[in-house]
């Protein structure tokens, strides 16, 4: 009965983490009615706390007024630092309650909830699942501070918004922890209620202006108003090169394709810094996919593509690649360029020759050897890829036994027959029971050689065109998809869309 009574009167600390500046730093901060992002959540969390229990972790003083609320501000912050500070603050109280400063719907009946389960059940750390990110906080026990540094096995980490989760992870049987569930599962939709890019602020601002009155009404706008689910693309897939070192079997490139094997083609290097820059107006962050169709590698000059993507902090660069025709020269210059900013997908199909030969061709050994001085150079951020399908299913554990030794970073990519083009050889259905609007239409926006703009990737006729970034605005011809998408919402499908089952995959 004593420690209930402790428990239930347990002083609280409220951690808000404001370290991180939004992607695009050049925005102001989101403001919705004169108040900004910050603001809400100061407010929000003045219903937890007495002002003298609140702390704001960040870099440099926010533009709005702390009004006497205590700020830690560091230029230099790792998850080591944050963890010594987390610890430092919460010297005489019990629990902390840890929220971002740019999630302005975080809820004040939820998190009561999750406080009061806290301490009934004598948690040490208590989560939600199933919510979209930001209407929840994280909610621990101070005494487990210690055993959250010692679970930090590399110096310099970066902060992420999953980083105290992922270090309870480690160890999780050591941790008492207590689950909010969300009444209806949204993960699927991937959304994040937050202020730090432009899409995820143009989301919120969507919600906003349904004048929602708590979480119920923000569920019920999701699930009921799907049109506010896209906003910007988030993927921008560009063919930068139509020549391919292949002609596989299991790709329809060979089919619409021009003679790939020695096609000379490829996107001028100013024409790629203009879809680049068009892409960054209008989304700001951005991952950039080469090669949508063709082989990066045979780019004429692959490292100057590099280059326009490091003038642009905000942008990732994505390569898929066979891992054929790639130079250690060539890999070291986009190493120097770009260090970590670049992730690489190398599809290696399988594991065994002989079905490589049938199913691709020539090359086992030289996609092999790409595949390991890449896990030399870029360890953190290269992926191995094999496709399933019929011919290639009954090696596929091997495939990832063997590089599971390597890398825990392996895809195993579902074979896509592109609607019909091509034999249907899937091992298994893995479509959701309820189709839903496409992911693709959602966030991505594939670019080719020309600059022309197919629908998606599976409009490999060009039946679809919704423009040419290269002569026409870029909101002009995302609006053009969304039509598309808008009719998906509404259960619509034009003829190509019918036998299509990538809608439910997810890029980068």
């Amino acid at each position: 009965m004593k420690l209930s009574i402790m428990r239930r009167n347990m002083k609280l600390l409220l951690v808000i983490n404001s370290i991180q500046p939004p992607l695009t730093p050049k925005d102001s901060p989101y403001r919705y009615k004169n108040r900004t992002a910050l603001e809400r959540v100061l407010a929000y969390s003045l219903q937890i706390v007495p002002r003298e229990s609140i702390v704001l972790l960040a870099k440099d003083p926010p533009v709005e007024s702390l009004q006497g609320i205590r700020s830690i501000l560091r230029q230099e912050w790792t998850l080591e630092t944050l963890l010594q500070v987390l610890r430092e603050v919460s010297t005489g109280y019990e629990t902390l309650v840890y929220v971002y400063g740019d999630c302005p719907f975080l809820d004040i009946s939820l998190t009561r909830r999750m406080l009061e389960n806290h301490k009934r059940y004598f948690a040490d750390y208590t989560f939600s699942d199933g919510y979209p990110y930001g209407l929840t906080p994280e909610i621990l026990e101070t005494r487990i501070l210690d055993a959250l540094e010692r679970l930090v096995d590399r110096p310099l980490q970066p902060i992420k918004r999953d980083s105290l989760f992922a270090l309870i992870s480690k160890d999780i049987n050591s941790f008492d922890l207590e689950t909010e569930l969300a009444p209806v599962d949204l993960r699927y939709l991937r959304l994040s209620l937050t202020t730090d890019t432009k899409r995820n602020r143009l989301l919120c601002l969507s919600i906003d202006r349904e004048n929602p009155t708590g979480w119920e009404d923000i569920l019920t706008i999701l699930q009921t108003k799907p049109e506010v689910l896209r906003t910007v693309p988030a993927y921008l897939s560009v063919q930068v090169t139509e020549r391919c070192p292949h002609l596989c079997t299991f790709c329809p490139y060979p089919i619409f394709g021009k003679d790939i094997l020695r096609a000379e083609g490829f996107m001028p290097e100013e024409d790629f810094s203009r879809v680049v820059k068009e892409g960054v107006r209008l989304c700001g962050d951005l991952v950039v996919g080469v090669s949508l169709w063709g082989e990066p590698s045979y780019y004429p000059d692959f490292p100057a593509l590099c280059e326009v993507v490091s003038d642009y902090p905000e942008v990732q660069l994505v390569v898929e690649t066979s891992g054929i025709g790639w130079s250690e020269s060539i890999l070291d210059r986009t190493k120097q360029i770009l260090g970590d900013k670049i992730t690489w997908i190398t599809d290696l199909v399988t594991d065994r020759e002989e079905w490589y030969a049938t199913l691709r061709g020539e090359g086992f050994e030289e996609s092999r050897e790409t595949m390991e001085k890449l896990l030399t150079l870029f360890p953190d951020t290269s992926y191995v890829q094999a496709v399933r399908m019929e011919e290639t299913e009954e090696g596929l554990e091997q495939f990832y036994r063997n590089w599971k030794e390597k890398t825990p970073r392996i895809i195993i990519q579902k074979y896509d027959w592109f609607a019909g083009l091509l034999p249907q050889r899937k091992v298994t259905d893995l479509s959701p029971l309820h189709r839903f609007p496409c992911w693709h239409l959602k966030r991505d926006l594939c670019v080719l050689v020309d600059g022309s703009v197919p629908l998606c990737r599976e409009d490999i006729k060009k039946e679809h065109l919704a423009g040419n970034i290269l002569s026409q605005p870029i909101e002009e011809i995302w609006e053009q998809m969304g039509k598309v998408y808008l009719d998906h919402t509404k259960g619509v499908y034009p003829s190509l869309c019918e036998k299509c089952d990538e809608y439910y995959t997810f890029n980068f």
